[in-house]
């Protein structure tokens, strides 16, 4: 007997109520799936919304905040222009100075060099005074209690601290200082320069001499490495206080567990920079300053380092001033180098039969690193860095004065007998900086 085609589309196993309903539009609320795609887009829209939301208001924020931040004052930030080093600090200059979304309060003295405060200085002290030469790490990009200079000038106030350190400055300068201080009849007892990672660079590619004299101009032009990405974050980091913070907090975390690469826009990977990246990898001697190390390449800036060196040696035993060296690791050491790197090595040797003493931080950095769990392998850089930057934080500066410290109690600095030099021995050697400008026969 034939089954009714109601009966047949009951054996398939159908309800009579779909039978009855059978060739009616569903609504959305009878299928699962197109219930389940509506809350996704109702979902992602509310992400979306909140999302713009928020950074409109961030926005917003990050402008009445850095609107009501405050400037460097009536002074600027104390920065001159130098017809012999090209730019330096004003004398006698208060300011606060930003950095990284922090601020400090800044002085010099009557010498135009950073201070405690503001004040003149004579051209002798009955104390033993120690001339300091360098870039921004012994400048101290911090209040001046937390930077490792002013650390030690606590600890030793029986000395008297110059320090001279200008953002900026490598060999060329810390010569043109130290040669302005004894035109000048400043008188000082040891002269301690920090070396720093970037002067190889700043000496090949910044700073040339503009005559024989040892005069500086700089370079008229900076390339920067970047990409979108670095673009993105440099914008979110001026512009978007609260959704840096978000990112910032993954950074940290990637950056603790040992994913070194760290880029906020300022000119790469903090921890794979060109500046300091010559000791563990080749860097390009084609491209200009600050992407590579034209026109006198990686070689020819150590060379011009040495030089420049080699006439401040000079120009500090004809007054039996003795010479000091320090040098200290950027992240991209620790993270890339070791504790013997191109760097000591190269001023460890310059300094045999110069130097009154030699300090390496290096070896004091890898051990700060050696103590973080192998769960934190980059625990290291958060603890002891400023985050988003190459400098070190207050714990950083405690160790670079810890070291210093205990060197200068192993070498007191003593007051050196005063002494009147003859017109033929004060007499500067004629030609040879300008012998150095190109090293390699570029012009």
């Amino acid at each position: 007997m034939e089954r009714t085609d109601f009966e047949a589309k009951l054996g398939r196993g159908q309800t009579l109520s779909t039978v009855q309903t059978a060739g009616q539009v569903d609504s959305p609320s009878k299928h699962p799936g197109g219930q389940h795609e509506m809350k996704v887009l109702l979902f992602l829209a509310s992400l979306v919304i909140s999302a713009a939301a928020f950074v409109t208001f961030d926005y917003f924020y990050t402008a009445t905040i850095l609107g009501s931040a405050v400037s460097g004052g009536p002074h600027g930030f104390c920065f001159a222009r130098d017809p012999v080093r090209s730019f330096a600090f004003q004398p006698n200059c208060s300011c606060i100075r930003p950095w990284l979304g922090n601020s400090y309060e800044f002085n010099t003295n009557s010498l135009g060099f950073r201070d405690e405060r503001v004040r003149d200085v004579p051209a002798t002290s009955a104390r033993p005074r120690v001339l300091i030469l360098g870039d921004s790490a012994p400048e101290g990009m911090t209040a001046w209690q937390d930077s490792f200079i002013g650390r030690v000038a606590a600890t030793f106030p029986q000395y008297e601290f110059l320090n001279s350190s200008v953002e900026g400055y490598s060999p060329s300068n810390y010569l043109n200082t130290a040669r302005k201080l004894i035109d000048d009849g400043i008188e000082f007892d040891e002269a301690i320069v920090f070396i720093d990672l970037s002067d190889a660079q700043d000496e090949a590619a910044f700073f040339h001499d503009v005559d024989s004299s040892g005069a500086v101009a700089t370079a008229k032009q900076k390339l920067t490495k970047g990409n979108w990405y670095s673009s993105l974050r440099r914008s979110i980091n001026d512009h978007l206080l609260l959704t840096n913070d978000v990112f910032e907090f993954f950074e940290r975390n990637l950056i603790r567990l040992g994913w070194y690469h760290l880029d906020l826009g300022h000119g790469g990977n903090e921890f794979d920079l060109e500046r300091s990246a010559w000791t563990y990898r080749k860097v390009s001697d084609s491209d200009p300053y600050e992407t590579g190390y034209a026109p006198l390449g990686l070689e020819g800036g150590i060379a011009r380092e040495k030089a420049k060196m080699d006439l401040l040696w000079q120009e500090l035993a004809k007054r039996n001033i003795p010479i000091s060296v320090v040098v200290y690791p950027w992240p991209a050491q620790l993270a890339h180098d070791s504790a013997d790197s191109r760097q000591v090595r190269i001023w460890r040797e310059w300094c045999d039969g110069k130097c009154r003493r030699f300090i390496t931080l290096f070896s004091a950095f890898f051990a700060v690193k050696e103590q973080c769990p192998r769960t934190q392998p980059g625990c290291w850089y958060l603890s002891h860095f400023i985050f988003g930057d190459t400098h070190y934080n207050s714990a950083g500066d405690a160790i670079v004065a810890g070291v210093i410290d205990n060197s200068l109690a192993e070498k007191p600095v003593t007051k050196r007998p005063l002494q009147v030099s003859s017109p033929d021995s004060a007499e500067r050697p004629k030609g040879s900086v300008r012998s150095m400008e190109h090293p390699h026969g570029e012009s």
